[in-house]
C-alpha cells in the first residue's frame, strides 16, 4: 500500500471549467467570447503557468488584446477568477480522511502561482505535507524532472507514492519514474479509494 498520494489538482481537486468561472462574472456573451479568448485561451496563460511570465505581465498583455471598455473586466478576472473555482467536496473529504489515516498529502500541480498561493490559504491546503508547482519549478509534467523535484524535494520513495491525475501521459510519465497512479474522473472517486486502500487493482 502507498504511503504518499499525490494530487493535481485540475479536474481532481477542482473542476477546471473556464466557462463556469466567466459565468460569475457580469459580461454578456459577445464579452463573453472575447474574454475567454484574450485570457484563458491564449498563449500566455500557459506561460502563467510555466512560469514564463507573471501575473502582472499577463494581465498588461491581454489589456492590451481587449477592447477599451473590456480592460477593467480583464484586470477584476486577473484578480479573482482563482476564488471562482469550484472544489470537489468528495474529494476535499477524501483528503482529509486519508490524511486521518497516516497518509502524506501531496501536491503535484502544472498550475500558476495565483493559483497556488490560493490553494495554499484554502482550508483543504491545510492538509497538504507539501507541494510542487509548475510555475515555481519551470517544468511542467509530464517532464520527468519535475516527479524527480516531487521525491527530492520531500525525500520521497518512488514506490511509497501514488499518483492521481487526470491525464494519462502523466500518469504514465510518473509511472517511468516508479510511482504508480491513476486516471482520475469525479465519477471515479469509489474506485479511486478502492484502488488506494489496496481492495481491487486498475
Amino acid at each position: 500500500m502507498a504511503k504518499n498520494i499525490v494530487f493535481d489538482f485540475g479536474n481532481v481537486i477542482i473542476k477546471w471549467d473556464t466557462n463556469a468561472i466567466l459565468e460569475k462574472y457580469n459580461v454578456n456573451d459577445e464579452e463573453f467570447k472575447i474574454l475567454k479568448t484574450v485570457i484563458f485561451e491564449s498563449e500566455e496563460w500557459l506561460q502563467l503557468d510555466e512560469g514564463i511570465i507573471n501575473a502582472q505581465q499577463a494581465e498588461e498583455i491581454f489589456k492590451g488584446k481587449a477592447p477599451e471598455n473590456l480592460k477593467s473586466q480583464v484586470k477584476e478576472i486577473m484578480d479573482s477568477w482563482f476564488e471562482k473555482v469550484e472544489f470537489y467536496q468528495e474529494v476535499c473529504a477524501f483528503i482529509r480522511e486519508l490524511k486521518g489515516k497516516g497518509f502524506g498529502v501531496y501536491g503535484l500541480s502544472n498550475t500558476n502561482i495565483q493559483f497556488y498561493e490560493y490553494m495554499k490559504r484554502a482550508e483543504i491546503g491545510g492538509y497538504f505535507d507539501g507541494f510542487v508547482i509548475s510555475a515555481v519549478e519551470k517544468m511542467m509534467k509530464p517532464d520527468e524532472k519535475i516527479f524527480g523535484r516531487l521525491f527530492e524535494k520531500f525525500s520521497l520513495n518512488p514506490r511509497e507514492c501514488f499518483f492521481v491525475d487526470d491525464t494519462e501521459k502523466n500518469i504514465l510519465a510518473g509511472r517511468k519514474c516508479g510511482m504508480d497512479g491513476f486516471v482520475f474522473s469525479i465519477d471515479r472517486i469509489q474506485e479511486l479509494k478502492r484502488r488506494i486502500y489496496g481492495q481491487s487493482e486498475e
